[in-house]
């Protein structure tokens, strides 16, 4: 397994479907893009996230930290499952259980979130663990910068869930991967 990569239009089609799932995300007014080294980066003007000093909402900070790791837990999915139906691929949800964050300076420029791709022995980890039991958890950080220097540091454990695997016997995963689409045949 590698580090996503996304189209433009993969992009736009992932920005589109994070505004239409979580509507409180349009008024960050955010922008995803990946780089060569596989990162997944969100951008955010200043102005419609900042507070009432001047500089970004640390909600917004947040807010936009969380959505970037989600998004980057989202591509690692489906590359994980590429080869699996996409009816499957759609019935994986993808939340965050857990987050910390620490703010070691204020952000006074516009906001432009790193995400990392995880290492790939996490990544093997990951997909062995969706494969066998239907749910799989990553731990990703992402990162803000303010002037070339650390200003946001989070850490967000993300959970990938097959719908239908609350029980966690992973038998509607592993029907998917010996040829069934119908969760309910396992």
């Amino acid at each position: 397994m590698s580090s996503p990569s996304l189209t433009e239009t993969a992009l736009d089609e992932l920005e589109r479907l994070i505004t239409e799932k979580m509507p409180i995300t349009e008024h960050l007014e955010f922008e995803l893009a990946t780089d060569d080294q596989g990162r997944l980066r969100a951008s955010a003007p200043l102005q419609p996230n900042a507070n009432h000093m001047g500089s970004a909402f640390g909600g917004s900070l947040s807010m936009l930290a969380t959505v970037t790791g989600w998004a980057m837990m989202h591509q690692l999915v489906q590359e994980t499952m590429q080869d699996a139906m996409e009816d499957m691929r759609n019935r994986v949800e993808v939340m965050i259980q857990e987050s910390d964050i620490e703010y070691m300076r204020p952000v006074y420029e516009n906001i432009s979130v790193v995400c990392e791709p995880p290492d790939e022995d996490a990544q093997e980890r990951f997909q062995e663990m969706l494969d066998r039991w239907g749910r799989a958890r990553l731990e990703l950080e992402c990162r803000i910068n303010e002037a070339g220097e650390r200003a946001v540091t989070f850490i967000g454990q993300y959970v990938a869930l097959a719908q239908g695997e609350e029980g966690g016997d992973g038998a509607a995963a592993a029907s998917f991967h010996m040829g069934s689409c119908d969760p309910s045949d396992a």
